[in-house]
């Protein structure tokens, strides 16, 4: 893969201009600055506030939630981005790479700003509740699809690819369709994004079926309904394929995944701690490798002080060794080959576990060995702490009893061909509380579906459950 082609401003949508125009008289904004921009300021984003990151619905305001946790990735996105192309920048790599405009050379600012915004973007799909809303959805649609499409009358309009695809939701291929078709210029090409943010963006460049032609189907990331705007990214941007078409990832997505890794590992931990899951003692213990010395970590006095002295040590010595992994592999990225010894996400399986803090932790060294440590006890203690786990069943019944309400509505409404007036007064009222989420009069069974999903997906945790409350006839 060329880096001239992966930095591609050209932006997606049909009526998308030139990345390099100025979008305005006066704009000092570089293509990259712009697209952070427009992810910051849209409505997906500001709903990251409250969703949640680990423990769902916390008393305490000092734990993270999704937004705070995409902040502290954006941040740790951009040293990573910088400190990449400040070794580009000194090894002469990066003189002629301009970016389609007079005056934008390509700098390690701008290598910065791009991955910052693909890191702005990364969990911008996320559904409420988190990953066991993903799992709620996707068991919700397995159970009741079917069925529903039967009722509606619809089954024979839709193809067994495609159905087969909108019973599975994942919150990367929900964040390139929110990026690209459902927010800002809907079903005009989105955020409007350049193709370089785009394809530093999607983490998994594949399908769902592709995936399961690979034999492991659990890491995918693109929707069918989404496919012909990837590929066009894709293919924008230079991505290797293999024999079976599979694209290969975009070498700086290790960047975001990186700083995605880094920062929800020690970040939990951390909220462990605030929580009270995690002692002071085990916190101090666990991350001293990360300290300059044990005289370093005594010379604060308070708990706090130094639990915040060691996450901000480990975040940065993190953030170093990752950089320092990628450019040591940095040839094997952009040929679309994988250096690790556990699966080839271009040429091999495009599931296995891979990403540059996993190299750091098989080389043997002590940030890594530490880094591992850490993420061990967060699968066994925090991951698993009562509360979560309490939420996280309730999840089933909140988005469960949501889709069963908005969904059929959806359905009736597209049955109907866009036709309101004919529908029952339960379906009219369901879809007046949608607005503008409501699927387009001409739209396919399948979009009908994603917008039924796009809209309870997008919800927060706080709304969901408040509308679940509502709709049963409770207090809200």
């Amino acid at each position: 893969m060329d880096l001239s082609r992966l930095l591609s401003v050209e932006r997606h949508g049909p009526a998308a201009r030139s990345a390099g125009a100025p979008p305005g008289a006066g704009d000092r904004r570089s293509p990259f600055q712009i697209d952070q921009d427009r992810i910051i300021y849209s409505r997906p984003f500001r709903r990251l506030q409250a969703k949640t990151q680990v423990h769902p619905l916390p008393a305490n305001d000092h734990v993270r939630n999704r937004l705070v946790h995409t902040l502290e990735v954006a941040s740790a996105g951009r040293d990573l981005g910088v400190a990449v192309g400040q070794h580009w920048q000194a090894a002469g790599r990066l003189a002629g790479l301009g970016l389609d405009a007079p005056g934008q050379p390509v700098t390690p600012a701008e290598l910065g700003y791009l991955v910052q915004a693909a890191c702005l973007a990364h969990d911008i799909g996320n559904p409420t509740f988190g990953h066991a809303g993903e799992e709620a959805i996707s068991h919700w649609l397995d159970q009741h699809l079917d069925r529903l499409l039967d009722e509606a009358k619809l089954r024979r309009r839709i193809g067994a690819a495609d159905l087969a695809d909108l019973k599975r939701f994942e919150g990367n291929a929900q964040g390139f369709r929110i990026l690209t078709k459902t927010d800002n210029n809907r079903y005009q090409g989105g955020l409007r994004l350049t193709a370089a943010t785009l394809s530093a963006f999607m983490k998994y460049p594949w399908r769902a079926d592709q995936a399961r032609a690979a034999g492991k189907p659990q890491k995918w990331g693109v929707y069918r309904t989404e496919w012909d705007a990837a590929q066009a990214v894709l293919d924008r941007c230079g991505h290797a394929r293999d024999g079976r078409g599979i694209h290969a990832r975009n070498p700086l997505v290790y960047l975001m995944e990186a700083a995605d890794d880094l920062c929800y590992t020690v970040a939990d931990f951390e909220d462990a701690h605030d929580m009270g899951i995690v002692t002071t003692g085990e916190f101090v213990a666990m991350m001293a490798p990360f300290a300059g010395s044990p005289e370093s970590i005594a010379r604060y006095a308070l708990p706090l002080e130094k639990v915040g002295y060691l996450r901000g040590r480990a975040i940065g010595k993190l953030i170093d060794t990752a950089a320092r992994a990628f450019l040591d592999h940095e040839a094997e990225l952009f040929a679309g080959r994988w250096p690790g010894a556990r699966g080839n996400p271009a040429t091999g399986n495009p599931q296995a576990r891979y990403g540059l803090l996993d190299l750091v932790e098989a080389r043997g060294a002590a940030e890594g060995a530490a880094f591992a440590r850490i993420k061990r006890f967060n699968r066994e203690k925090v991951y698993r702490h009562p509360r979560k786990a309490e939420i996280e069943v309730a999840a089933h019944e909140v988005l469960g009893a949501l889709l069963a309400v908005f969904l059929p509505a959806f359905l009736a409404f597209r049955a109907a061909d866009g036709d309101d007036a004919t529908l029952r007064n339960r379906h009219r009222q369901a879809l007046a509380i949608v607005g503008e989420y409501a699927p387009a009069r001409d739209a396919s069974v399948a979009e009908t579906v994603r917008c039924a999903i796009d809209f309870v997906a997008g919800m927060t945790d706080r709304y969901a459950a408040t509308l679940h409350r509502r709709l049963r006839g409770e207090p809200g």
